[in-house]
Order: C-alpha cells, then structure tokens, then sequence
C-alpha cells in the first residue's frame, strides 16, 4: 500500500441474466421485476413482502429485525409459488434439515444445503427463502482470511460450481444472512470463504454484520458476485472487504450494494487476477475504521472503496466500469494515513497494472479519487471525480514503490472533475515516478471557488477544459447539451444501472458538489 509496501502471496444458470441498465437522461436504477420468476418485490422497489424493502430506511438494507413475511410458518414454506427453472435445493428459516430440501420441504440450515449440493450429482444451486439466517461459525477448517478469521460457510473444491441464491419470488435482499457481528471482537469473521474452488456464483443474498467478508476467495476462478446486499462489517485489516478476491481469475462482482464496512468494499489482491470486472456496484460509506496519522496499512485510512493491488504486476485486463462511490473514511474527514494520502475512491496498489477505470463516479468524503501505485498501462478515462470539500482534495496520487517499474503507459483522460470548495485543491500528486502518467482532455469546474488545480509536479493536464458539466440529481444525469460531451473532453454518457434490480440510491451520506435536488 502507498508508503507502506506490504508482500502477500496466495498461492449460472440461465435466469440469472441481468436487466439492461438505463441511458443517460433516465434514474440509473434496474427496471424493477423483468427476470424469470421474479415475482417478487425487487430491493428498493417500495413495497415490502418478505422483507426486501430497502427503501424503507435510510441505508436501504431490511436490517437484521426484517425476517420476511414470505417464509412459511410451516416447514414447507411457500409451497404454492413456482420453482425457479433450474432445479435445486431449499433453504427456509422455518426448515427442518430433516427434510428432502425440496420447495415444500426446505432444509433448515445452509450446511445442509452444502452437504446435500456436495452429494448430488445434478443439483448445485440452492435457493434461500426470505427470512434471517442467524450464522454461527463452522467447526472444520476456516479459509477466511488463510485461517485467520472463522467462517459460517467454508467452500473448496468439493463446492466447485455451486450457486447460493435469492428465491426469485421472495425478490432480491430477502435472505439475510447475519454474522452476529457488532465490533471487531464479536460474531463471524466470513459469511462464506473458498479456497481452490471455481464457477461459485452468490446472487442476490443479504449479507450483515460480519467482521472480514461476506464473501472471501482464494485461487477459485471464475467467481461471479451480483446483485447483494452487502453492510455493516467490522474490522479494518488487510486483504478483506465485503467482497475479498484472491488470486482468483475470471471474477465478476457486479451490481452488488455496500456500505458501511470498515475496510474496502470490493478488493482483489495478488497475481493471477486477469480478466477480473468490477461494474455496477454502490459502495457508500467504506474504510470506516479509523485512521492512524502518520501511516498504517491495517485500517481504513489507507485504504480504497475498490481496491486492487498486484505485485508480480501480472495481472491482465482488469476492468473497473460504472460504479457509484461516496465516502471513504469519513472518521477522519477524508484525510486518511500519511497527512491525507490514502482515503481512496478507486485505488491501483503495488504494481496493480493493466487495468482500464471509466465511467465510475466517486464523491463525498476522501483524500483523492484515484490512485496509481507503481503499475503499468492503467487507465482512467471517462469518469466523474467530485473532489466535494475533503481536506486533500486530490484528483489522483500516482506514486512509485519499491518495486520500480517503469510506470509506462499509464494514462488519465477524458474525465469530468469538479469540486465544492473555495479551494482549487492540489492537483494531481506525484512521488517521485519513473515516468509521468498522459493527462489530458479533462474537463474541470468548481461550484463554489473560480477553479480546480489541474497540475501535478511529474505530470500536468496538457489540455484542461474548465467548463460547467451541466450535472444534477444524486444519481448524476449530465445534460443533454452539455459542453463536456464535446471535444476535446468528449465524455461518454453515464450508464448508471447502480446496485441489484430496483435499487434506488439513498439520499445519505455527503451531498455531491454538483446541485442535487432534482
């Protein structure tokens, strides 16, 4: 991590297809309902049967209380709603493991479920209904965190191929899965963990109050995260998150909502990480552990909201597009470690190199929106950066380390900064890089001082724009006629699309720069 460089080394069905996001010019929220099966209310959608209301409070989770009206009060459950098209095993609060873990007959626990799913031959998905599974940690061997934290659910490669799912009908959010944990010292440390496991996917589960992960991976390819509720984590160290990826390649984690965890919200560490995507996430409110002036890489004041860090700097085609992100460590204002260094939006750590950022809008509270550390050919093209009223305001820190690459092909273009404060804020910081980064073609505009700094001591904009982007909303929409779609800057639309199916973007947390009442 910046200043401090740490070693670490680690050695779907048919229906789970996603609803087009909307255009520019349109709320940036799925279109509720749409999937096969999904009878249901969607997360956020307002209306509430099972517990998936997340526009009911202010953080859009069901919270710990919401155990869903839709679990049966026998030990079948819903019995009458149709199964999804793919085949498989039942979970409900009001199971029995005694039971076949058909629809009518649903297991009670999700160990169960995992046995049952280990045994079969032709069965690998299980659907969890709506309710509150109170998580208690195995007894066998805990991959979480390499063994240094315990897990509800440890996967390997016994579990390749398995699917842990929402039951459509119930709608999204609806199974929480909660970890007991209420501060670094108490509850579960992972939800689930794998290790040399592949083809997992996790799709639209509610996941509390656990102290690392949700979901935490090691050498298990091909892992695909969407659609969960993710929130309330506890402990800020390194190599964990809401979701952790380790050396795991061919990762998707998409259209996932985060917030509130005290250290990264989608982090992906080591080498054999190619062909990793990260897109359409909400993460508010993350590294909220607090900081420690003067430098220290295990809590939330060196730390990002996604974050990817790879020291044999091998990794290939890593890809950060179209997320939402507010706030990093607000506990010490945006000032994280190092005098304001390390509160980061999108953070490339350690040699973290072939990665193309665009589109993803990062605001409220932080030390910079972006960070190059040490790589190669990555690039930042397309993106809002709202530098808001944090004490740094830094657009990017992009800075060597000890691994001395020749920073080449490096790249910040095309982008729209702006910022709600006096001051013109600091640029671009530069420590000490081999190479400077290409800056050009951004578009920069204040709403409150005359102007946004948009030089760097090894590495200027060599073409800036300062021009009113014409934003609005706290789901952003760019004008139509806005001078930014226009060379030189020619930024391409928003896509939007944030978060699970119906999800709508709580207005919390800090205002954005640009007006926001729509």
């Amino acid at each position: 991590m910046l200043r401090g460089t740490w070693w670490f080394t680690w050695g779907a069905p048919a229906w789970l297809g996603l609803i087009a996001p909307a255009g520019c010019g349109q709320s940036p929220t799925h279109a509720a309902g749409g999937s096969a099966g999904d009878g249901g209310p969607d997360v956020g959608s307002g209306s509430s049967s099972g517990g998936g209301d997340s526009g009911s409070d202010s953080r859009g989770d069901s919270g710990s209380g919401d155990t869903g009206s839709d679990a049966a009060s026998d030990s079948g459950g819903d019995s009458s709603a149709p199964p999804p098209t793919v085949p498989g095993f039942y979970v409900s609060p009001s199971g029995d493991d005694k039971n076949p873990g058909t629809i009518a007959l649903p297991f009670l626990t999700l160990p169960k479920a995992q046995s049952a799913m280990q045994a079969s031959t032709s069965i690998k998905t299980t659907y969890l209904r709506a309710g509150t599974y109170a998580l208690t940690a195995s007894s066998g061997t805990s991959s979480c965190d390499g063994g240094m934290g315990s897990t509800a659910i440890d996967l390997g490669s016994a579990d390749s191929g398995e699917t842990w799912s929402y039951y459509p009908p119930d709608g999204f959010g609806t199974a929480v899965l909660d970890g007991g944990s209420t501060s670094a010292t108490t509850g579960v440390a992972c939800a689930f963990a794998a290790s040399n496991a592949s083809n997992l996917t996790f799709i639209g589960l509610q996941l509390q109050r656990f102290q690392y992960s949700a979901i935490w991976v090691n050498s298990s390819p091909n892992l695909t995260v969407s659609d969960n509720t993710i929130h309330d984590l506890t402990v800020g160290i390194f190599n964990i998150g809401g979701v952790a990826i380790h050396s795991s390649s061919g990762v998707t984690v998409k259209n996932n909502y985060i917030h509130d965890v005290a250290y990264v919200g989608v982090g992906a560490w080591g080498g054999g990480m190619s062909n990793t995507t990260i897109s359409g996430n909400v993460v508010l409110n993350s590294c909220t552990a607090p900081a420690a002036p003067g430098g220290n890489d295990q809590d939330g004041g060196d730390c990002g909201a996604i974050y990817m860090w790879d020291e044999s700097h091998v990794s290939t085609n890593g890809i950060v597009i179209n997320n939402y992100i507010r706030d990093v460590n607000i506990s010490s204002s945006g000032e994280g470690d190092y005098s304001g260094c390390c509160a980061t939006g999108i953070y490339l750590d350690d040699g973290m190199s072939n990665v193309t950022v665009s589109g993803n809008v990062v605001t409220g509270i932080k030390s910079q929106c972006f960070v190059i550390h040490g790589g190669n050919n990555d690039t930042y093209t397309g993106n809002l950066c709202d530098l808001s009223d944090s004490k740094a305001q830094r657009i990017m820190t992009y800075q060597s380390d000890s691994l001395m690459l020749a920073m080449s092909g490096n790249s910040v273009e095309n982008n729209v900064i702006v910022a709600g404060s006096t001051s013109a804020g600091t640029g671009y910081s530069d420590g000490s890089t081999p190479t400077a980064p290409t800056i050009k073609d951004n578009a920069y505009y204040n709403y409150v001082g005359s102007s946004v700094d948009s030089s760097g001591s090894n590495g200027s904009d060599a073409n800036p724009t300062y021009e009113d982007p014409g934003i609005s909303c706290w789901d952003p929409t760019i004008a139509g006629g806005s001078p930014v779609f226009n060379v030189p800057v020619s930024f391409p639309k928003l896509v939007g699309g944030w978060g699970p199916p119906g999800f709508v973007l709580p207005q919390t947390g800090t205002p954005s720069s640009w007006p926001h009442g729509c």
